[in-house]
Order: structure tokens, then sequence, then C-alpha cells
């Protein structure tokens, strides 16, 4: 198949291979980024690769697909990391040519949704952006960031939103991309990513605030320092990176990028309508 030219978090990206570029572009919401013209330099997801270890130094280990797979992350005896699914599928990546990744072909469309979402991730910070465990939603042209663990009522909060507030719409639900722009600015950007929730938009805006949730009994908003919102933050960052020294700074810089012109806030909440004004209010000063 002919190599697929894509726009995804303000990042151009090309796959470059065979049916598994077909595969790709057959998953939901990849199409959305689809564009015609090649950038100048762009990134390549280099797809079909063969990709497996003779030895891996294993840093961290993780269940992906609700726990049905277990996904490996570690280096090669050359310095390439790897995130592998049993002995032969995966993702590699070179530190030394962060314009590209390998994937290994996959029958399997949800590992090869998750492996192209490594790639980005891997490549996407050497570019300032990256993929963020959060659900966003945008209001008066300006996007809020629910950050929090599985559970803690992330999507609950933006759908009160949705509900409760006009002239709100749903931004991406799981892992939209935050970047941050030559004037130091952080904005936001849809992406193929959403969970279980299909929206994938390809658009993108500035960051009004960054909302990680507590549930409480009862609704209170705070701002957070500068450590913590670091704290804050960090956590919903790609997890795997924070198991390796070298993109464990990658990622240490870019989550003291965001934070200093960002407002963060922790929000203890309610699932109720009442939570979803609280937080409005305070970050629109309306």
């Amino acid at each position: 198949m002919p190599d697929v030219k894509l726009a995804i978090g303000g990042l151009p990206l090309v796959f470059e291979g065979g049916r598994s570029v077909a595969q790709a572009m057959e998953l939901p919401g990849f199409a959305v980024f689809a564009i015609r013209h090649e950038a100048a330099h762009p990134v390549r997801f280099l797809l079909d690769r063969k990709v497996g270890p003779t030895c891996l130094n294993e840093r961290h280990r993780f269940e992906i697909l609700d726990g049905n797979a277990i996904c490996r992350f570690g280096t090669d005896t050359e310095g390439h990391y790897l995130y592998l699914f049993g002995d032969s599928e995966g993702v590699r990546f070179d530190p030394r040519r962060p314009d590209e990744a390998e994937i290994s072909p996959m029958d399997d469309p949800n590992k090869l949704r998750f492996a192209l979402w490594l790639s980005y991730c891997m490549t996407g910070i050497a570019h300032g952006r990256l993929p963020i465990h959060s659900s966003a939603v945008v209001c008066d042209g300006r996007a809020v960031l629910c950050l929090g663990e599985s559970g803690t009522g992330k999507s609950t909060h933006t759908r009160l939103w949705l509900e409760n507030i006009p002239g709100t719409h749903l931004l991406n639900d799981d892992s939209p991309i935050l970047a941050i722009m030559p004037d130091g600015r952080t904005e936001v950007y849809g992406s193929p990513w959403s969970g279980k929730t299909p929206c994938f938009r390809q658009e993108h805006h500035p960051v009004a605030a960054l909302l990680r949730l507590e549930q409480r009994p009862q609704n209170s908003i705070r701002r957070l320092s500068a450590l913590e919102a670091f704290a804050a933050l960090q956590p919903s960052c790609p997890p795997a990176m924070a198991h390796d020294e070298r993109c464990l700074d990658l990622v240490v810089r870019f989550v003291s990028e965001v934070i200093g012109p960002t407002p963060t806030y922790r929000l203890g909440c309610l699932p109720d309508a009442a939570a979803a004004q609280l937080s409005h209010s305070t970050i629109y000063g309306s």
C-alpha cells in the first residue's frame, strides 16, 4: 500500500509499510487525521518491520487491552527501546533517531492501535508533544484537561460540563495530546486514541487549566503550587517512560514546561452538576 500521510497533535507523520498501513487506517479515528501533502521533515512510523530482541533488559511490564495481554518495556543490547507483546510483536525506537519508530506486523487491531500510541509517545516527546491520560473538554475556545487515576470520574466530570455548561464540547476522552508551542504556550490536540468514547477531532485549543480530580463527600477546588501541579500531571504521562532514566528526564522537562504557564487545580468533587459549575466558574471566572 502507498505511504499514508497524517497530522496528529500538530506533528506530521508518515505510515510506511505494507498491509499494516491499510490495517492502521481502518482503525477508528485515524482517517480523520489523514492529510494530502507530506511535510518537509515528518516522523515516520515504519510498519511491518521485524521487531524482537536477542536480549531484553526489561525495565517494566504492564497489562494492556483490559488485562488480555502483557507488554514488556526495556532496552536491547544495541540501546534501542522496545515494547514487546510476546516475543516478536511490538515497537522498537532508537533514541539516536527520534523521527522514526519501527512496528511489527500485528493481527490484533487493538494491539496495533496501542503500538501506534506507544510510537507516538516515544517520538512525539522529542517534538514537544505527549499524549496525556485525561478527558479534555472545550469551552469558549479553551480546553480543560481532567486528570486522575482510572475510576476517579474524569469522563463523568466532562459529561457534567457538556450537560450543564453551554457552548461546551468534548475534544477527547482518553488520550488528548499536549503540545508546547514555540512561544511557550500549551495547547491540546484531539487524537485518534479516545478510549471507549469515539471522539476523534482534528482540532486544537489553548489550555485554560489542568484539573486533577478526587472523589470527595463535598465539592471544593484549590489552585495548586508548582510542585503540587507537577505531582498532579506527571502520573498522567505515559507510565512506562517513568521506568527509564533518559525517558523520565524528557518527561520531567516536558511537565515542567507545561505547568509553568498553565493553571492547575485540585477538585474534590461529587458526580453532580454543582461540581461542574464550581470548576467552570473557578477556571473561567464567571
